[in-house]
């Protein structure tokens, strides 16, 4: 082999190296909740519940409310509040 094409080589390996830490556009990646509230949300305002465990992405487990009017809350897991809201629906 060439000189050149060792060169070429040697850069395209070290491209592929580099892009594989980052994201790719429209994919799910990253933690989905910038910041988390404790304050407590009203059953009769509440839509859906998602909980998101920790995965590669995003080493934190999340909670994601989404209310009636589609507006989309983080909430903090361990907020007491939602821990006896999840226990309440458990139970039923």
């Amino acid at each position: 082999m060439d000189r050149a094409a060792s060169v070429t080589i040697l850069i395209l390996l070290l491209c592929a190296v580099t892009a594989q830490g980052i994201p790719i556009l429209g994919a799910q990646g990253r933690c989905r909740c910038i910041r988390t509230t404790s304050v407590s949300i009203p059953r009769i305002l509440m839509q859906r519940l998602e909980y998101i465990p920790p995965r590669s992405q995003c080493e934190t487990t999340e909670i994601i409310i989404t209310l009636k009017n589609k507006r989309r809350v983080c909430v903090d897991p361990d907020a007491k509040w939602l821990q006896a809201f999840i226990n309440e629906i458990r139970k039923s």
